[in-house]
């Protein structure tokens, strides 16, 4: 696959909920978050399809904690989590008739809650317990994810249940904090910290554990929903490519321009934006990339002249063509290719 700035492997994203949740959260504590997190309030209408990239998310949540003084903010925040939070992903795991089930569909649908790919929650029975484990990944700050994740799980799980759940033990791999029984008290049972993986042991009977509201005839609805709305997320290496390869077919006619690209993928110039921007990366950055690789190759053909490289660039002046080669490598066009030749 083609590099591009940001492999969705690496980093992942959040759901839309996640970020009306911390936005929820500190407005009951006073604060705007918009003013605090120079961040829009997320769409009410959206709950499933725009996302955040995790990082993003988590900077987000290390800034509202710091302003807050609560280094137990991830547990305060899943202490809120309702179904609603997570629209139609949220009343399809309510509304299963028990806790295995619904556990089947957080693993069906995890990608509509949360892409993170590379590691996605595993369950494995071990004994009489079954274990839900998350290995470690490569985000910065992931404990935060990591402690708001298992919460809002733990909160879910009470909420929907129609008898108490007793969780036997909670890991995390981030280093123990300066108050353990906080976390003790708020998952009820042993929590250990500096683990090789983040996980959550509970009985295996509870997964017969029978839900508040099972409605089997709006699960098969719901889940109809569901299916349409992972069918319509972006994937990496197929979104951003489709953008690349436009972008491509368009640079010999000229500069490309966004909103032609936008009309070849069938959606709007401000979705083609949202999506990239969920990729962190952006039209601009696509074409400076692409030129970039393509001028690259055009120098390397001896009877191709420095005006001809610019205009199959789709640059309309040579001048514009050397000084973007020069901000990307630091060299002229000619000095590059002398260096090649030599």
């Amino acid at each position: 696959m083609e590099a591009v700035k940001l492999n969705i492997y690496a980093q992942g994203f959040v759901s839309s909920a996640f970020m009306r949740v911390l936005f929820e959260y500190l407005k009951n504590q006073g604060v705007d978050a918009s003013k605090l997190l120079n961040e829009p309030a997320p769409s009410e209408i959206d709950r499933t399809l725009f996302r955040y990239p995790m990082e993003r998310w988590i900077s987000h949540m290390g800034c509202a904690a710091a302003h807050l003084g609560d280094p137990l903010l991830g547990l305060h925040m899943g202490a809120t989590i309702t179904p609603a939070h997570f629209g139609v992903v949220g009343y399809i795991f309510a509304s299963c008739p028990n806790l295995g089930a619904s556990l089947q569909r957080l693993q069906a649908y995890e990608r509509l809650v949360i892409e993170e790919n590379q590691y996605p929650m595993e369950a494995a029975v071990d004994g009489s317990d079954i274990v839900l484990k998350w290995p470690p990944g490569v985000i910065s700050g992931e404990q935060r994810w990591r402690e708001f994740g298992i919460a809002a799980l733990h909160q879910f799980s009470k909420s929907i249940s129609s008898q108490d759940i007793e969780w036997k033990e909670v890991c995390f791999i981030s280093a123990e904090p300066l108050c353990p029984d906080a976390y003790r008290d708020f998952f009820g049972c042993d929590v250990l910290f500096n683990q090789v993986a983040t996980t959550v042991r509970a009985p295996l009977y509870s997964m017969a554990f029978s839900l508040k509201k099972p409605e089997p005839i709006l699960v098969t609805l719901l889940e109809k929903q569901a299916n349409e709305l992972l069918d319509q997320l972006p994937k990496a290496n197929e979104f951003v490519m489709s953008v690349r390869r436009y972008i491509t077919n368009q640079i010999h006619e000229g500069e490309p321009e966004l909103d032609n690209v936008a009309s070849k993928l069938n959606i709007t110039p401000r979705t083609l934006r949202r999506y990239l921007d969920q990729y962190d990366t952006s039209f601009r950055a696509l074409l400076e990339e692409i030129r970039q690789q393509l001028a690259k190759q055009y120098l390397l053909d001896p009877t191709l002249q420095l005006s001809d490289v610019a205009q199959l660039l789709g640059y309309s002046e040579q001048s514009t063509f050397q000084r973007a080669f020069l901000r990307w490598t630091g060299l002229t066009p000619n000095t590059y290719k002398r260096n090649i030749q030599s």
